[in-house]
């Protein structure tokens, strides 16, 4: 049996766990920054603000945000599913247990970043894009 085999998976998975725990953070960073950009280069498309409010064309942007914060939450699942495929997985010895804690804390990182993102995508439906003050 060759040593170098059960290195090579204990480091895959560490990576593996890496990535649990860092995809739900990680998409909702994204989702911010990303469209934090997209919603504000729409009320400021110049050096002076938009005066209406939505500005003309702004369907495009609304989708755009739309499929970010899908994307984001699609990315934020898949490291809770990877989290808990790793949480289920039997192992034995102390590794078993780092890992099991790791998956759980994966786990409930990816659910509870999914939620803040979800919470993120409703006001795009039902805020105005740009706020107009009445002159």
């Amino acid at each position: 049996m060759n040593a170098a085999a059960p290195m090579a998976a204990v480091s895959r998975r560490i990576c593996l766990l890496i990535l649990a725990l860092a995809a739900g953070p990680a998409a909702w960073i994204g989702q911010l920054v990303i469209g934090y950009g997209i919603s504000s280069y729409a009320c400021f498309p110049a050096t002076a603000p938009a005066q209406i409010s939505p500005p003309p064309g702004w369907s495009g942007e609304v989708a755009g945000l739309l499929a970010l914060n899908l994307a984001c939450l699609i990315l934020s699942l898949l490291g809770a599913a990877l989290a808990f495929r790793l949480w289920r997985r039997p192992g034995a010895g102390p590794a078993a247990g780092r890992t099991r804690f790791l998956a759980g804390c994966g786990l409930f990182s990816g659910l509870g970043f999914a939620l803040a993102i979800l919470f993120d995508t409703v006001p795009i439906l039902g805020v105005p894009a740009c706020w107009a003050i009445p002159t």
